[in-house]
């Protein structure tokens, strides 16, 4: 029997969860971004009734947010890496 678009949008947003524990960041947020598309083409063709719907409209939330956040992380982390150090030297 093959997976529902619910139980692949579940399966996508478990990977970006692992992959983004794992550190692998970039991946998480493909991932995360995958898992939300599935969910609103969900919300869109298959309403889940009221309390589903909304459950899904939290978890995008969620899924979106940590993506800011670990786009933001990666963007400082970037700049970080490109700064020259800077030697303090005490007169």
């Amino acid at each position: 029997m093959e997976p529902t678009n619910l139980q692949k949008a579940i399966a996508v947003a478990q990977k970006a969860s692992q992959e983004d524990q794992a550190g692998n960041y970039e991946e998480a947020i493909r991932s995360y971004q995958h898992a939300v598309k599935y969910f609103l083409h969900i919300l869109k063709r298959e309403p889940q009734g009221k309390d589903g719907n909304q459950k899904i409209r939290d978890k995008c939330k969620l899924y979106l947010d940590r993506v800011e956040e670990l786009q933001e992380y990666l963007e400082n982390k970037q700049v970080l890496t490109k700064m020259p150090y800077i030697i303090f030297v005490q007169i």
